[in-house]
């Protein structure tokens, strides 16, 4: 987030929370990003995170704090309209292409009506070098032959307008990407390498690569790019209004 709009945590223009408003962080996983927001508004807000297990839910949070479990496709029927606000982040391998629209239809049934979105994706391109190009392709083709949906972060301004958001906005970050940037890049090397280490074994497993060894070669390889190129991940965040 600190890409797109420095340190806020809401960043929907012409927006106000409440101070008895409820917020939702749909797929929140650790709930890093509600225990952040907590900090920052008055404790009468009430914050809740979803997800589809508690295995990384922390073991204590502020009063004014709940998680619980919950899929992004299918949230409690008895909460419609009822968040002023809902945030959902990085949720481009947790969801197969179909899920998306249901997802963002659940997000617009649980807002009230005037309440806002914010959904932050990313595309997984940064095509510099022939191992970028070779990392990518065989990324989209994992993704694509699993039902994800790689290119999801340039199509979800169109998919909230689809299922009834209006005033929808894009903008763009810059995520720098390697030793050419200097300890902002190495700090982007680090975020990203891991999940790219993750996807051998999958990858393995569907025949896309010969051997996990010869991939984390290529891993290396596309580091050694990162480094002498510089490159930037694009980290998309989307917002847009429930009607009154």
């Amino acid at each position: 987030m600190n890409h797109i709009c420095g340190s806020r945590y809401i960043c929907v223009d012409d927006f106000k929370l409440e101070e008895d408003g409820r917020v939702l962080d749909s797929g929140a996983g650790s709930g890093v990003w509600i225990q952040g927001l907590a900090k920052t508004v008055p404790n009468t807000v009430q914050v809740f995170g979803t997800d589809i297990s508690s295995n990384n839910f922390p073991e204590t949070l502020p009063a004014n704090v709940h998680m619980s479990i919950a899929s992004s496709t299918s949230l409690p029927q008895e909460w419609s309209n009822k968040f002023n606000f809902v945030h959902q982040r990085f949720l481009l391998i947790a969801l197969r292409r179909k899920q998306w629209t249901e997802a963002l239809s659940e997000i617009f049934r649980v807002l009230k009506p005037g309440g806002a979105v914010q959904v932050v994706e990313s595309s997984p391109s940064m095509s510099k070098g022939p191992a970028m190009e070779e990392a990518y392709r065989l990324l989209k083709e994992f993704f694509d032959r699993v039902g994800l949906f790689v290119d999801v972060a340039e199509n979800v301004d169109k998919l909230l307008g689809a299922v009834g958001f209006e005033d929808v906005k894009v903008v763009t970050g810059q995520l720098p990407v390697g030793k050419k940037w200097g300890s902002s890049g190495e700090q982007g090397t680090r975020a990203l390498k891991p999940g790219f280490h993750k996807m051998a074994s999958p990858m393995l497993a569907m025949g896309l690569i010969n051997s996990e060894s010869e991939y984390l070669q290529m891993l290396d390889k596309m580091e050694a790019e990162w480094d002498e190129h510089g490159v930037h991940f694009l980290p998309r965040l989307v917002t847009g209004r429930k009607p009154l």
